[in-house]
């Protein structure tokens, strides 16, 4: 097969042995043996000038394998035209889908928060604030899904130190803003955001891009592996310290992911897990209110009145719900019964006013939307592209599992918000930025050199090296 890089809209890409030749002449260089199972060797590139001054330059490369002809676009710039694919498609109806239900209940369990004791006196002011946050959102959202996931790469492993100083930062008395006994956020009024949501994001770009270069010492060796272990394990202890146990969570899962992905060598795997579960769990326990609340969920109604009040509360919005619900907005558990109803319990009021239906249908669009990011990663054509939306699929997936698991009882109520249907600034517009990342991925997927299983990106990462 021979991949062709060339100046204008697309690059030819023929197969055949030794057939293949380059368009126009040029200098050829060898490049080296794409490593693992499976893997061809890439034997010739040549590198030939276009028409001066216009378009990209262009390699050609031969790989010794029979087959037919096609054609790519190949593009290297950060914001590149690029094709609609199925997958694209896919992901953009489940977000759409998912944020417009999420508003619909933004709207049906906020007003009476809006017109309670710290409510601004309009019974629309957090439905209005939460459109504001989902026109910023979309816009983050198609502006990132013109960007080259590969041209993130390089810098990625700059983004998470400063999202470490903010959660530093937010743990100053008198910065970070107070709210329910915890300091989460920075800013002022409508302005207020939230560092951790950041720092998860942070975290997924800066491990993709640390563990993107297939050097065995960082898979095999946990020394080498320090950095972004150390570094990932500092996000989620200061997130903790705020205190913000599910967010904590949701960092440490998707570190062990991406560490698995990545490729590290189970004999250093297992025992990393097994100490870092014991780890936290001892932090999880330490704090008495803490260990009160995690343990708890296991006799909810002995606690009904204390540690598991907000828990058996949604018990009750479910039972009351029925099959089909008893009607948008006609729900009860948000006149006061059930705390944080329009943010961490929302799927309990969802049940209420939807029912068994709308509880599934939402279900079952967050995990169509986690099985799209996947195969999104897997038809990648790099394996940062690859690592990166495994670890958005991680993060939606471990959000979701926590958050539903706890409103329906099965695990200790964490705090973690419902991805893309609870209300919130930062986790939607942080989120549906990863996902325009996610999106650019899905939109480039004809650029690969080899269509083998992922993570069979060791291919695609040699390019840069031999233009």
């Amino acid at each position: 097969m021979a991949v062709g890089f060339g100046k204008g809209k697309e690059a030819s890409v023929s197969k055949g042995r030794g057939t293949a030749a380059p368009r126009t002449s040029g200098t050829a260089r060898p490049v080296r043996e794409a490593p693992g199972p499976g893997r061809r060797v890439l034997s010739l590139v040549r590198e030939a000038p276009g028409p001066a001054g216009h378009g990209t330059p262009w390699a050609y490369i031969d790989l010794d394998e029979p087959g037919a002809s096609r054609k790519v676009p190949v593009r290297d710039g950060l914001f590149s035209p690029s094709r609609s694919t199925g997958l694209s498609f896919a992901l953009l109806v489940l977000l759409a889908l998912l944020v417009l239900v999420g508003a619909a209940m933004v709207l049906s369990t906020s007003f009476v928060a809006s017109l309670g004791p710290n409510g601004s006196g309009s019974p629309f002011a957090i439905f209005e604030r939460q459109l504001v946050w989902i026109v910023v959102g979309f816009a983050a959202f198609f502006l990132v899904s013109r960007v080259n996931p590969r041209r993130i790469a390089p810098v990625s492993r700059f983004l998470l130190p400063p999202a470490i100083l903010l959660l530093l930062v937010v743990l100053v008395p008198g910065v970070g803003v107070t709210v329910g006994g915890s300091s989460r956020w920075l800013g002022i009024s409508f302005l207020r955001f939230q560092p951790s949501e950041m720092a998860k994001a942070a975290v997924v770009l800066y491990l993709a891009g640390f563990f993107t270069p297939a050097v065995p010492e960082r898979l095999h060796k946990l020394k080498a592996a320090g950095p972004a272990i150390g570094l990932s394990g500092l996000a989620a202890v200061l997130v903790l310290l705020e205190p913000d146990m599910g967010t904590a969570l949701v960092i440490g899962t998707i570190l062990l992911g991406v560490l698995f992905l990545a490729g590290m060598r189970m004999r250093t795997y297992v025992p990393f897990v097994t100490v870092t579960v014991a780890l936290a769990t001892v932090a999880a326990l330490a704090q008495s209110y803490r260990r009160n609340r995690l343990l708890s969920f296991l006799h909810p109604w002995k606690n009904r009145l204390l540690y598991s009040y907000q828990e058996v509360q949604g018990l009750v919005a479910f039972a009351t719900g029925g099959l089909h619900g008893v009607g948008l907005g006609a729900g009860s558990a948000k006149w006061g019964y059930l705390p944080n109803s329009q943010t961490d319990f929302i799927y309990a009021v969802l049940g209420q006013e939807a029912g068994l239906i709308g509880c599934l249908v939402v279900l079952v669009a967050l995990a169509a939307l986690t099985v799209v990011i996947i195969k999104i990663g897997l038809n990648a054509s790099s394996r940062f592209e690859f690592l990166f939306c495994s670890g958005v699929a991680m993060w939606i997936g471990a959000q979701t599992l926590f958050n539903i698991g706890a409103v329906v009882g099965v695990l200790p109520v964490t705090g973690v918000p419902l991805p893309l249907i609870s209300a919130g600034g930062t986790s939607l517009v942080v989120l549906m930025a990863a996902l325009g990342l996610v999106n650019g991925t899905a939109r480039r997927p004809a650029e690969r050199y080899d269509r083998g299983t992922a993570p069979n990106h060791s291919i695609r990462s040699e390019a840069p090296s031999a233009r």
